[in-house]
């Protein structure tokens, strides 16, 4: 899969491609079905696949206090979108310039330098100065140039419609698995390992701490059950979100136990995937009542292993 930031960028000529237009935060089970179907179709016509998404979600200009937080690093989203067979990767950054052009400049700018075939978007989607375009005036825009378009329907699990807000909601009330389950994957954070106050390993249940400021959506405090990786490997941990009440003065952080493991972590990359909460965050009355907790939770998370 080739990466572009700018359609100028694009050093190839095509003859026709299949683009599938989207936000696409998360990469979750419906914008899956949207990529595919590009990709799928680009099979069928001999055309090369494109998604054409954004760094940054619109709304960080448009309106920075309502923005939402990412689901997943840029690096994250683009090897979720390379696994699903795409040819090209067209991701680029929300301009003031970019969300002021209408409608018709938009499509102009696709046709110039894209040659779209069909065009593949859901049932919600918008392009254009203050989003004047809509599914319906896509599709009219292509009978006029000379495109088709697909309108994916909306993709439910159960009686949940799937969705980035969604998403974000379930995993900041701490409902993973119901994040799980609209995502396709677990949710995944990455971060560095950072030094901390080293209580963990006096206790016997030694944690790396993770910096993840940056990661975008994270749990709602409480202790998880989680995959970690790094170094190639993947190991069975147990996680801690918030500020461990049961000790002062210690800011909201993600705190990781490896289980049966006991290397020096600092400075690794570690990836966080997290797989069911197992508990709410407690403040226990003594260290004592904590390290016997500790042994329970432990017990608890190897039944989603």
């Amino acid at each position: 899969m080739k990466i572009f930031t700018q359609l100028m960028d694009l050093d190839l000529k095509f003859k026709k491609t299949t683009i599938a237009l989207g936000t696409f935060d998360g990469v979750h089970i419906g914008h899956q079905k949207i990529i595919g179907k590009a990709v799928n179709i680009a099979k069928q016509i001999n055309a090369v696949s494109v998604v054409f998404t954004f760094q940054n979600h619109p709304l960080a200009l448009i309106d920075p206090e309502r923005c939402p937080l990412q689901i997943d690093s840029p690096k994250y989203k683009a090897a979720l979108v390379e696994a699903l067979g795409v040819g090209i990767l067209l991701c680029m950054p929300v301009t003031k310039e970019f969300l002021e052009l209408s409608p018709q400049e938009f499509i102009l700018l696709l046709r110039q330098y894209l040659n779209p075939a069909y065009l593949v978007v859901g049932p919600n989607y918008s392009y254009g100065h203050k989003g004047a375009g809509t599914p319906e005036l896509l599709k009219k825009a292509g009978e006029e140039n000379g495109f088709q378009v697909i309108v994916h329907p909306p993709v439910h699990v159960g009686d949940t419609l799937v969705s980035s807000t969604a998403i974000r909601q379930y995993i900041q009330a701490g409902m993973v698995e119901r994040a799980t389950a609209l995502l396709g994957r677990p949710h995944r954070v990455s971060g560095p390992v950072v030094d901390g106050e080293r209580r963990g390993r006096k206790l016997g249940f030694p944690t790396a701490n993770l910096n993840v400021l940056e990661c975008g959506v994270m749990p709602g405090d409480g202790v998880y059950a989680v995959g970690v990786e790094f170094a190639g490997k993947r190991y069975r941990a147990v996680a801690n979100v918030g500020n461990n009440p049961t000790f002062k003065g210690i800011s909201r952080r993600l705190e990781v136990h490896i289980i049966d493991f006991s290397g020096v972590l600092y400075g690794q990359i570690l990836t966080v995937e997290f797989l069911a909460k197992i508990r709410d965050e407690v403040k226990f009355s003594d260290v004592e009542e904590l390290k016997a907790q500790l042994v329970h939770d432990v017990e608890s998370a190897q039944q989603y292993f």
